[in-house]
């Protein structure tokens, strides 16, 4: 199907891909094949038990799952998101081996030159797999760094010790959609509600003479700290300066020249795309409501679930309806239902154009020679038509 989608031109000439894992979870019923059982905190994510008494272990929940490693596609500005590679593997697994095999094996069957861009988090270090990428196989790796590592205190040295300049990262113009022309009453209320709390508490921020939060960002190049990685890092150095002139740092390693810090960041973040789209499909789309325990029948399930979102993708983005990749799938199918119903009577050179209930009304005041006529050409209309897509296409 990748094959396919790069032969109809479906790939983005920027190449750029992200790559992320999600744990899938399943009722705790051991007989689900190749399944694992951890440990999880309130938002999911997985904890050491060995690491903690019977007593901490409480404050957690013990749960059983597999886990999904995937490649995803899209553009620069998010347009579209199609599924080049996935793996379903063990819970327990660890998932940086399994999408470096991904990559391996993408650019093998798909040629270089395709996945040019690999944005990664930070459960993905290992410095030997993103030298083999930008060496072997031509694909720049983005990636954050771990606060542990030589690189991160290397770099937040060199920023601490006023070495770096930095540049302010402007604030996102804010965006206010269109409200919807039929929008309930209550909810009108409830966005009014929250409109008038934002402005106060706006307001009062700015009357309390406490500065805002301000972000900043200046570039390291030609690093050579990253021991284990054989090819020379550049970093991004992420500076966030709170109240009191407190500071936090977070930093991005990247594989490619740095001509804009700031352009980096913007970059990294299509990374929590993918997030996104693991959400919406649990969601939406019954990711995760497996009616089998047979691993083999979990895996089928997973890859006919991306495939068909991605058919969806690829067929809006060429559709022209760049509004609905990022929309739910119950979502987009409701867009493209039909708004309105009109019914098209035709008699010689004149036409009668009636909604449905203006139709019934001439059903009921006709007489019976033109009412049986009219019936008649209505049940054959309905028999040719009972086979049809249920869903309008858009134009």
């Amino acid at each position: 199907m990748v094959g396919i989608f790069k032969q109809h031109h479906a790939f983005d000439g920027e190449g750029i891909f992200l790559g992320d894992a999600t744990y899938l979870f399943v009722p705790d019923n051991p007989r689900y094949e190749s399944s694992s059982r951890l440990l999880f905190d309130e938002h999911d994510h997985p904890v050491e038990a060995k690491n903690l008494t019977p007593e901490e272990q409480k404050r957690y929940t013990w749960r059983r799952c597999y886990k999904l490693v995937s490649l995803l596609h899209t553009n620069r500005a998010g347009e579209f998101f199609l599924y080049a590679g996935l793996r379903v593997t063990e819970g327990r697994a660890h998932e940086a081996p399994v999408l470096y095999e991904l990559v391996e094996d993408f650019v093998r069957d798909h040629g270089r030159g395709v996945l040019k861009r690999l944005i990664v988090d930070r459960g993905f270090i290992d410095g030997e797999k993103i030298g083999h990428c930008k060496r072997d196989l031509g694909i720049e790796v983005l990636i954050p760094a771990r606060t542990d590592m030589d690189i991160y205190q290397d770099v937040v040295g060199l920023a601490e010790g006023g070495l770096l300049t930095f540049q302010a990262v402007p604030a996102p113009a804010p965006t206010k959609g269109a409200a919807p022309v039929h929008r309930p009453e209550r909810i009108r209320e409830r966005e009014e509600a929250r409109q008038r709390t934002l402005a106060r508490r706006k307001a009062a921020a700015k009357e309390s003479g406490v500065p805002p939060v301000r972000s900043e960002v200046a570039a390291v190049a030609d690093l050579k700290t990253f021991t284990t990685c054989p090819v020379p890092i550049h970093a991004v150095v992420n500076r966030e300066s709170g109240n009191e002139g407190h500071a936090e740092y977070w930093v991005l390693l990247d594989t490619a020249p740095i001509p804009d810090a700031l352009r980096t960041r913007q970059e990294y973040a299509l990374r929590t795309r993918i997030e996104e789209r693991h959400r919406q499909l649990k969601c939406f789309s019954d990711l995760e409501k497996f009616s089998s325990r047979a691993f083999s029948l979990v895996v089928h399930q997973v890859v006919f679930v991306l495939l068909l979102y991605s058919l969806l993708q690829w067929y809006w983005q060429r559709q022209g309806r760049s509004d609905l990749p990022r929309q739910t799938r119950p979502r987009a199918l409701a867009q493209l239902r039909p708004t309105l119903i009109v019914i098209l009577l035709y008699y010689q050179n004149y036409v009668a154009r009636l909604s449905p209930l203006e139709y019934q009304e001439v059903l009921l005041t006709l007489a019976e020679p033109a009412r049986r006529k009219i019936l008649a050409k209505t049940r054959r209309l309905r028999r040719g038509l009972a086979h049809q897509l249920d869903h309008a296409r858009s134009p």
